[in-house]
């Protein structure tokens, strides 16, 4: 059944720290049929429910110690691997419900995801690793920006300023997150303000959304991982947004021996070159040769990656609201 033929549709929605999602649960909606189409319908905002993403909660082929399967969608209706943010909603909402105890095990997308409910803060921890390539460099509006690109389920691309607040985030995010350099996939962009050894600040343009968003789950680990591979951060690193405050903890897995960490992320003049430089000792792999959770990885992730492992994000999550979507909010358009 799908949403054409539907009259109405129950849904509820979570707030991660600003970040808003609209969850259905397939144990309410038997038979419903969700996808890109019914994610652009839903998420719309002053038309529709509106949010930066639909969760779909099914237990179907689930094993014995797990409490639910979350799958994603962006608010344009394109399928996402991974949201921090999402995953801490879908574990809240399980508990919640009562369809799962404080200690939530959830299915995703790149594989399992514990979480702990305490109140409103949840915390998860993130399957496999974090992978940072620093000093990538993007010839954006003519000019020569240095970042780092980073996995972590999902890709960023990340930019450390010293005030995120003075940028045209939307403007400047949008050019990044077309970049030919970062294709196929294209990348999340952070803008990030290192304020303190634990502490950062942090705005976000989210694919998918096609904006800047309050807050970001894996946009907060991005920008921690990428500072300390700036050595400019420790674990743990509060990740401060407009939406609210996340708790990052990681742990560095050993340095290859061919990677060196770098020490400024900071815009630098036009150079005149085509191709980015290579880093020094850098060996010769190609993106191919290093795999990162499916992601196709683009040309700008050459070389080794420095690699991060027991990621976990925390922070506050809310119920906002509970109702019925109707037949005019579920129309596709």
């Amino acid at each position: 059944m799908t949403a054409a033929t539907r009259t109405s549709l129950a849904f509820t929605k979570y707030s991660g720290a600003g970040n808003d999602f609209i969850i259905v649960d397939s144990r309410q909606e038997p038979g419903f049929t969700v996808g890109s189409a019914v994610a652009r319908a839903l998420c719309r905002r002053g038309t529709a429910v509106g949010a930066d993403g639909l969760v779909f909660i099914t237990s179907e082929e689930l094993g014995d110690d797990l409490h639910g399967r979350m799958q994603l969608w962006n608010a344009d209706g394109s399928a996402a691997e991974f949201s921090g943010n999402a995953a801490r909603c879908a574990v809240r909402f399980l508990s919640d419900e009562g369809l799962a105890p404080e200690q939530v095990r959830l299915q995703t997308d790149i594989g399992i995801v514990d979480g702990t409910v305490a109140g409103r803060n949840v915390r998860v921890t993130v399957p496999g690793s974090g992978k940072v390539w620093p000093q990538r460099r993007l010839r954006v509006e003519g000019r020569e920006l240095v970042g780092t690109y980073v996995i972590v389920g999902v890709p960023f691309f990340v930019v450390l300023h010293e005030d995120p607040d003075d940028l045209p985030v939307r403007y400047l995010g949008r050019a990044i997150r077309n970049h030919e350099d970062l294709q196929p996939a294209g990348a999340n962009v952070g803008f990030v303000r290192v304020d303190e050894e634990q502490a950062l600040y942090f705005r976000v343009y989210e694919r998918g959304v096609e904006a800047e968003t309050l807050s970001s789950g894996t946009g907060s680990i991005a920008a921690a991982l990428a500072a300390a591979a700036a050595d400019r951060v420790a674990s743990p690193v509060a990740c401060a947004a407009a939406g609210g405050t996340l708790m990052v903890r990681f742990r560095p897995l050993p340095v290859p021996a061919a990677v060196e960490p770098a020490d400024d992320l900071a815009p630098t003049e036009p150079t005149g070159d085509d191709e980015p430089p290579s880093e020094s000792g850098a060996t010769s792999l190609t993106a191919s040769d290093v795999p990162a959770e499916g992601i196709e990885l683009p040309r700008i992730a050459e070389g080794l990656p420095l690699e991060y492992t027991d990621i976990e994000v925390e922070g506050d999550t809310r119920r906002v609201m509970a109702g019925t979507a109707d037949a005019e909010a579920l129309r596709i358009r």
